[in-house]
This record gives C-alpha cells, structure tokens and sequence, in this order.
C-alpha cells in the first residue's frame, strides 16, 4: 500500500474585479430613473392638492395673469408665498432623505447595491472586500451629494485612482465591484 503525502492546497484569494467607470455611470443613471419617478409622481400629487387649496398660490405662478397689478403683497399673498416656500424646502428635504435611505439602505444590505448598480452587476464594500456598514453607505452617500458635484472632480478622480474609486469613495473607503 503505496501513501501520497502531498501539500494541502493553498487557494489564493482573488482579487474582485473593478467595476468600470462606465458601469457605475449607468448604474447611477438607472438609479435617478428609479427613485426620481416615483418621487416625481407624488411631488405632482402634493403639488396638485397645494395648489388646489391655494388659489393665490396658483395666481402667482401663472405669468399672464394681472395678479401683479398691485405693489402692496396681501396677506393671502403672503400665506401663498411662505406656503410655496415651506413645500418646496418640504419636497427637497423629502427626496434628500428618500434618496438617502435608498442608497443606504440597499448599499449596507446582503445586496451590496442599488438596483441599478445589480442590474448591471456590481457592488458595493470596502476595501478589503467585506460588506459596508448603514453608517458607511450614509457617509458615502453625503460626500457623493455634496462634494463629488463640485466640477464633477469628484466623478474623474475615479478615471485615475488605482481602485477606480471616486471622491466619495475614497472617503468612505468604499470600491465598486463586479459580482
């Protein structure tokens, strides 16, 4: 009886493939499409049922009316002036944190991504390869909102970073994989 020592195999451990700058665009595109219609729709709806309970605010934005005529602002005018304010300040901060969650939520999720970031398959970690925390994709996400804008530098600094990472990636000390 013949015995065959031989060395346990040693997997190395792979490296995931980057996902490509061209991917994540379209996945950041197929998300605006999925989040901003449906917030769309019920900005339509609350926009509707404001103005409908508001006939003076319905006035003001109508530019062919003689609503202007007078140089005195009533106080009804007054009201549709705060009440427009309040619903526009009421509808950013709503779709800020409807966005937010979404890309939160599903980021920090066993999915790793949005759905149009699965769509096209890939994902969201860390670094080193393990699942993003909610804090971490929240972080993400702000620094993607407020700084990556600017010039759009943050979105090009992923065409020359290593890891393909953008300024909020590299912030969050994130990167985007395939699956």
């Amino acid at each position: 009886m013949e015995t065959n020592i031989t060395a346990p195999h040693i997997q190395e451990k792979k490296h995931p493939e980057l996902a490509g700058v061209g991917y994540r665009f379209l996945a950041h595109l197929l998300d605006g499409i999925i989040i901003g219609v449906p917030i769309a729709f019920i900005m339509f709806i609350l926009a509707s049922v404001f103005f409908v309970s508001s006939p003076e605010a319905a006035m003001m934005m109508d530019d062919d009316s003689d609503y202007y005529s007078s140089t005195v602002i009533t106080d009804e005018e007054w009201e549709a002036i705060i009440g427009l304010i309040f619903f526009y300040i009421g509808a950013i901060l709503m779709g800020t944190v409807v966005t937010w969650l979404y890309y939160a939520i599903m980021e920090s999720s066993k999915l790793q991504g949005t759905l149009g970031k699965m769509a096209l398959g890939i994902k969201v970690t860390k670094v080193t390869g393990e699942k993003v925390t909610f804090g971490r994709a929240t972080g993400r996400f702000f620094a993607k909102g407020f700084l990556s804008p600017i010039l759009y530098i943050g979105y090009i600094i992923a065409f020359f970073t290593e890891k393909k990472q953008a300024l909020h990636d590299l912030i969050a000390s994130t990167i985007v994989v395939k699956k």
